[in-house]
This record gives C-alpha cells, sequence and structure tokens, in this order.
C-alpha cells in the first residue's frame, strides 16, 4: 500500500527551499509542516532559491531572488475562473478520454496528482479519485488547496470526491490486481502554455521537481492495475509514453490524451 507520510524532500526537490513563516501566529502549523516535509524554516523570504510560504490565505510557492519569477503560486479551487470551468467541466477533452460509458461512480487512481487541477476536473464531473503525489512541496500545496476548497459551499461536494495521499502511487498499485477501473498518467513535460499564470505554475514546478525520468515503470504497473484504461497526458507532438502506442488518443491545441484499452486482457 502507498505510504502516508510525505516523502523526503532529499529525494525529489531539486532546489534548495524553506519554509517561510509571513505570520508568526502560524508558527505551530509551520512547524508541522517542516516535520512532514523535512524543509527548514527559513528567517527571510531570500534566504534560499524557492520558499513555501504559510500565511493566513494557505500556503504558496515563490522564487523571490528571480526576477523573471514574481509573485506566488498556490492551489485554489475557489476562484471565479474555476467556478466558470466547472459549468462546462462535461466539454472537458480529459473527461472524455475516460470513456464514454464511465459511470459516476467510476474510480479513477491519479498516479501523479501535481497541482490537483486535473483530479478536481474528473471529481467535479462525478468521479471518485484517489489521489498521489510523492513530490514534498506539491503534495503540501495539494493538501492546503483541498482543505481550503472543502470549507467553501461550491467545492465542498467535489472535494467529498477526492482522497489524497501524499506519497508514490507505485507502492499502492499492485501489478495483476486491479485497484481502479482507470488510472491517470500526466508526467512532467516541458511544454508551451496559452497564459501566463499557467506557464508560471509550470516554471515554478519545474524549480522544485525532476523530470518523470522513472515515469516508465509506473505506466507498466499501471497497465496491470487498470480494470478499463489507462490514460496519459502528453504534449500534443510528443512521443508516446514508452513508445507504447495508444489505442486512440483526443488532441488539443497544445496537448493530447492518449487512451490504452486494458480491460479486455486483465483476466488474462
Amino acid at each position: 500500500m502507498c505510504r502516508q507520510s510525505f516523502p523526503q524532500p532529499a529525494e525529489k526537490t531539486c532546489c534548495p527551499i524553506g519554509i517561510y513563516i509571513a505570520d508568526p501566529g502560524l508558527k505551530s502549523a509551520a512547524e508541522i509542516l517542516a516535520v512532514k516535509t523535512g524543509l527548514p524554516i527559513i528567517n527571510t523570504r531570500s534566504q534560499l532559491e524557492t520558499a513555501l510560504i504559510v500565511s493566513q490565505n494557505g500556503l504558496s510557492l515563490a522564487r523571490p531572488n528571480d526576477a523573471e519569477m514574481t509573485g506566488t503560486v498556490q492551489v485554489d479551487f475557489t476562484t471565479g475562473a474555476w467556478i466558470r470551468r466547472l459549468k462546462r467541466v462535461g466539454t472537458e477533452r480529459l473527461v472524455k478520454a475516460m470513456g464514454k460509458k464511465s459511470r459516476k461512480a467510476t474510480r479513477i487512481v491519479d498516479a501523479t496528482g501535481g497541482l490537483g487541477r486535473d483530479s478536481f476536473l474528473l471529481a467535479a464531473a462525478g468521479f471518485q479519485l484517489q489521489v498521489f503525489e510523492r513530490n514534498p512541496v506539491l503534495a503540501a500545496l495539494l493538501a492546503d488547496g483541498l482543505n481550503r476548497a472543502s470549507k467553501t459551499a461550491v467545492s465542498e461536494k467535489i472535494c467529498r470526491r477526492i482522497r489524497f495521499s501524499p506519497g508514490d502511487a507505485i507502492d499502492f498499485l499492485a501489478p495483476g490486481e486491479a485497484v481502479a477501473e482507470i488510472i491517470y498518467l500526466d508526467p512532467m513535460f516541458p511544454g508551451t502554455t496559452s497564459t501566463a499564470k499557467v506557464k508560471k505554475d509550470l516554471q515554478m514546478i519545474q524549480h522544485v521537481t525532476d523530470e518523470d525520468a522513472d515515469i516508465d515503470p509506473l505506466f507498466a504497473c499501471a497497465l496491470q492495475a487498470a480494470g478499463e484504461r489507462v490514460v496519459v497526458k502528453r504534449p500534443k507532438k510528443g512521443p508516446w509514453l514508452s513508445d507504447r502506442r495508444p489505442d486512440y488518443s483526443l488532441a488539443g491545441t497544445t496537448i493530447r490524451f492518449d487512451v490504452y484499452l486494458v480491460g479486455s486482457r486483465c483476466g488474462q
């Protein structure tokens, strides 16, 4: 089964990073976060390259010494933009990639949760999600965002469909045993985006994570553990994951979703 504690950041963080306490009243919460993540508490935001900021508005990520990376990145599912997007969630290619016959109770494992946007969309569409994120910084940001979203009327029901576990999904996926109907993978890849905010988010993430060089074993495990299909998010013109041709793909302007139908092989 998956690990329930945060993985140590030495394994998956790529730059010096520390926890900055913006509000002295949150010192205890910051100390608990430091224990969970293994990150040091710093005295000033600019003490290290990257700062995980603890404030009354939740957790956020900043690059205070990077002139090209202004502002912060935060997981927030309660903005007006999100509410408008949720109203048309059924038109999302991601949702369509899960299959026309998908039931509302269909279980999905998001094995590479990241900032949780895709998981939240799928939960809004009615799916039951088990989400994993092994990077301690992203896991902390996602857990904080889900916690705040669970306290608002608009997103509370959506959050109830999401179970989040910091840790490596490969510890949860048992080869030969279907743990969910669908397993979703979104490996880290370089790409372009249509808005400055999303581009900033991706750039910030790349500073605290490695590219998923070990994604092939996770993909192989997913193919064995999915009951119906594995869905993989890729750059529109990028290669197939592990050079394996999908059964079909749904492509947008910059990305595509490769769909691998595995249900017919599960009982073999």
